[in-house]
């Protein structure tokens, strides 16, 4: 396993911390791979997964593969730019248990998007939240997709279209992040955050970020079978 990131298990908790510190932790194809297959090795037992990183910032974006724009064809873009974040962008959203997100200093392009797609999040005050891909005329469709329905629509376009950096505040309002911190008592929070998960069994927690995760795109019929379904196979569980 690379060491840009670190993954482990601490009790209950999977730890999931980015590591490439020098670069401002642009994600590479080898870290996606390595939080992909971690991902989908958790089990049932598994109450939260933690997702942070080491260094000043939380992720600057994507280290994009060499490709020669000038020749290559459709498809080979598709393969090495869109697949790869994609693949890493539905880990997330399918992950068992629910991710906490610790977020401080930037969280550009990719790194906004995993902000996100975490089920609870908490960043520190001086954090910034930015979508900057159109500075090099690249629409940032990839992280737009995860964005919406997360994220108010006309808010994702001043994002994109303006490349201007928001405070944590706002990336707030906006619910890109659940919760604010001082800077010094960031760990501290996020501790707070997943002592308070940790009180609850593991299957409950994972019950409500299956019902969060497909109850948006069900009917109201739909949405009322899957309450039911989830709490009576939890309840019906041995504890």
């Amino acid at each position: 396993m690379t060491s840009d990131v670190l993954i482990g298990r601490r009790g209950d908790v999977l730890d999931i911390t980015l590591n490439r510190t020098a670069s401002g932790n642009l994600i590479t194809a080898d870290i996606g791979n390595a939080i992909i297959a971690a991902l989908a090795e958790v089990g049932s037992d598994l109450k939260l997964i933690r997702l942070q990183s080491n260094g000043a910032d939380f992720c600057r974006g994507r280290e994009s593969p060499a490709i020669d724009r000038a020749t290559a064809r459709a498809r080979e873009f598709r393969e090495k730019i869109a697949e790869p974040a994609l693949a890493l962008y539905a880990a997330l959203i399918n992950a068992r248990a629910p991710i906490l997100g610790v977020v401080q200093g930037q969280a550009s392009g990719v790194g906004c998007a995993l902000a996100a797609l975490c089920d609870l999040s908490v960043a520190g005050e001086s954090a910034t939240f930015q979508i900057p891909e159109m500075n090099h005329g690249i629409p940032p469709t990839l992280v737009m997709s995860v964005m919406v329905g997360r994220v108010p629509l006309n808010a994702i376009s001043q994002l994109v279209l303006t490349r201007e950096p928001i405070p944590a505040s706002r990336a707030r309002e906006l619910g890109i992040i659940g919760e604010l911190a001082p800077d010094a008592g960031l760990v501290a929070k996020a501790d707070a955050i997943e002592a308070r998960l940790l009180e609850s069994p593991a299957l409950s927690l994972q019950a409500v970020k299956e019902y969060a995760r497909l109850a948006p795109g069900m009917d109201q019929a739909g949405k009322i079978s899957l309450a039911a379904n989830l709490i009576s196979t939890v309840l019906s569980s041995p504890s």
